[in-house]
C-alpha cells in the first residue's frame, strides 16, 4: 500500500502556494479528489472554501460542473450558484456528455473501439496508451464500458470485477492535477467513486482521509483567506541560490535537456551598474542592481519543465523594441470580473511602450516596467474600480491584495517585472518587482512537477 502523502500533499505545500489563481485551482483539484476517493462531505466542504470569497476566475469546466451530480445526491455547498442547483443545469449537462460519447484515444484502432470487453482491453492496452498524456483519456473510456456493461448485467458497479479492474489501472498512477476532472467529468462514474471503491484499492482507511481533509482544508482555509506563510528565501542572494541548486538538480535529472552546472556568472561591476543606468537613463530597482551584483546575467532558471530564458548581463540588457509588439498590460488576475463585465470596459488597457528586457530566448522574454507604465495600469484599475458595482471592486480589491500585498503597497509600487511568453496563445505574468518574480521562480523550481521528480 502506497502511503497517503503519495496522493494528497502536506499541509506546508498549500500554505506555500504563491499565487491566488493557482491556490483556486488546487482548492478545486482537492475537491475533486476527495470525491474520486468516495469522501464527499470533504469535497463539498472544499467547495464552500472556494465560494466563502470573491473568487478571481471561473472554475465551472474545470471540473465544478462534475460534481454537480454527486451534490444531487447528497447536498449542495453553501454559496454555489443557483444555476448549478436546477433540474436544467443537470439535464443539460447530462445530455452534453452522451452526445460526446466516448472520447476514444486516438491511438485506438477503429476496428478495435467497440463498447465491450474487448474494447475495454483495447483502451488499457500498451498500444492504446503510448505516452503518458493519454493514459487518463483511455482509461475513462475503459471506465466507461465497465460501468455499462456492469449495469446491463444487473451487477451494482462499485463491486463489479471488471470495473474494479479498470480502477485498479487508474490507481496505479493516481491522475494528477490537471488530468483530474478528465477522470471524474462523467455521470455514469458518480456511483463507482461515490462508494470509496479506489480508497479501498489503495487501502485508506475512512478516518485517515477525513483527518488528512481536516489537515488540508484548515491549511487551504490559512492560505485562502491570509496569503501563503513564506515565500522562500528572504535575499536575492538566498533566491538565487535556491533557483541555482534546484536547477542543477532537475537538468541534472532530464535527459531531455542539457545539464547546467551553474547558474551563477562573475559579478558585475558598480561601474558596468552605473554605465548600465547611464545608458537606458534610469535609475534602476536596487533588487535588481542586486542581483548584478551577485552575478552578472544568470542561466535560465528550472521552470518546472525546462530552463527559461537566460537573464542577461548589463552589457546585454536594452529597452524592448516595442514596435515590434501589440500587446496590452493587463497586471491583475480577473478572469472572473472579464466574464461578467462588458468586454468594452475591458478593451482599452494599457500598450505597452517601455518596457526593458533582461530576458530573450525564443518565444519567451522577461522585462522590468518603469515606474511611468506602472502609474498607467494603476490609473487604468481605479477607473475601472470606479465603474464597477461592489462585487465588482471586492474582486478587484482582491487580486490587489493577491498582486502587491494591500491596496496601500500597490499604490507606492514603483517598478515591475513580467514575463511573457508568445508560443500558441500570448500568457504575460506580472509581479511587483524583480524580487517577487525571483521568488516565483524560486518556487516553481523546487514544487512544478513534483511528481517527476520524485519519481526520478
Amino acid at each position: 500500500m502506497a502511503p497517503l502523502s503519495a496522493f494528497l500533499d502536506e499541509p506546508p505545500y498549500v500554505l506555500s502556494i504563491p499565487h491566488l489563481l493557482a491556490v483556486e485551482r488546487y482548492i478545486l483539484s482537492l475537491a475533486l479528489r476527495f470525491a474520486l476517493l468516495g469522501r464527499i462531505d470533504a469535497a463539498r466542504d472544499f467547495t464552500e472554501l472556494l465560494y466563502s470569497r470573491p473568487r478571481l476566475q471561473n472554475l465551472e469546466l474545470s471540473g465544478l460542473r462534475a460534481l454537480v451530480p454527486y451534490w444531487r445526491k447528497t447536498h449542495f455547498p453553501a454559496g454555489i450558484p443557483g444555476e448549478l442547483k436546477t433540474d436544467a443545469y443537470l439535464d443539460n449537462y447530462t445530455s452534453e456528455k452522451q452526445q460526446q460519447g466516448l472520447q476514444w484515444c486516438h491511438y485506438t484502432p477503429l476496428d478495435q473501439r467497440t463498447e465491450d470487453e474487448a474494447g475495454i482491453t483495447a483502451s488499457l492496452s500498451p498500444v492504446s496508451i503510448p505516452y503518458p498524456q493519454y493514459r487518463i483519456p483511455a482509461q475513462t473510456v475503459a471506465l466507461d464500458i465497465a460501468v455499462k456493461l456492469a449495469e446491463n448485467r444487473g451487477v451494482e458497479s462499485s463491486r463489479d470485477t471488471r470495473v474494479l479492474e479498470v480502477l485498479a489501472a487508474i490507481a496505479e498512477r493516481f491522475p494528477k492535477a490537471w488530468e483530474l476532472s478528465r477522470i471524474i467529468d462523467s455521470p455514469n462514474h458518480v456511483s463507482v467513486f461515490m462508494s470509496g471503491a479506489l480508497a479501498r484499492i489503495w487501502g485508506f482507511p475512512d478516518h485517515e482521509l477525513d483527518s488528512r481533509a481536516a489537515e488540508l482544508l484548515e491549511a487551504s482555509r490559512q492560505r485562502f483567506w491570509h496569503g501563503p506563510s513564506t515565500r522562500g528565501p528572504e535575499t536575492i542572494s538566498g533566491l538565487l541560490e535556491s533557483c541555482n541548486d534546484d536547477t542543477v538538480t532537475r537538468t541534472a535529472l532530464d535527459d531531455e535537456v542539457d545539464n547546467i552546472a551553474s547558474l551563477y556568472k562573475p559579478p558585475a561591476t558598480e561601474q558596468e551598474i552605473i554605465d548600465l543606468e547611464e545608458r537606458l537613463g534610469v535609475t534602476l530597482p536596487e533588487d535588481f542592481k542586486a542581483f548584478l551584483r551577485i552575478s552578472n546575467g544568470s542561466e535560465g532558471i528550472w521552470n518546472g519543465y525546462f530552463p527559461g530564458p537566460p537573464l542577461r548581463s548589463a552589457a546585454e540588457i536594452d529597452w524592448l523594441d516595442y514596435s515590434e509588439y501589440e500587446l496590452m498590460f493587463d497586471q491583475l488576475n480577473l478572469i472572473q470580473l472579464e466574464n461578467e463585465l462588458d468586454s468594452d470596459e475591458f478593451s482599452e488597457f494599457p500598450i505597452f511602450t517601455e518596457v526593458i528586457c533582461i530576458a530573450s530566448e525564443d518565444i519567451y522574454d522577461v522585462w522590468l516596467i518603469p515606474p511611468g507604465a506602472m502609474e498607467h495600469i494603476r490609473d487604468h484599475y481605479k477607473k475601472l474600480y470606479d465603474a464597477v458595482d461592489d462585487h465588482g471592486k471586492r474582486v478587484i480589491a482582491r487580486a490587489i491584495d493577491d498582486f502587491a500585498g494591500s491596496w496601500d503597497e500597490w499604490e507606492n509600487l514603483k517598478w515591475g517585472c513580467c514575463s511573457w511568453a508568445c508560443g500558441g496563445s500570448a500568457q504575460l505574468d506580472s509581479y511587483k518587482s524583480f524580487k517577487a518574480w525571483l521568488e516565483n521562480e524560486a518556487w516553481d523550481a523546487k514544487n512544478v512537477g513534483r511528481e517527476a521528480l520524485e519519481s526520478a
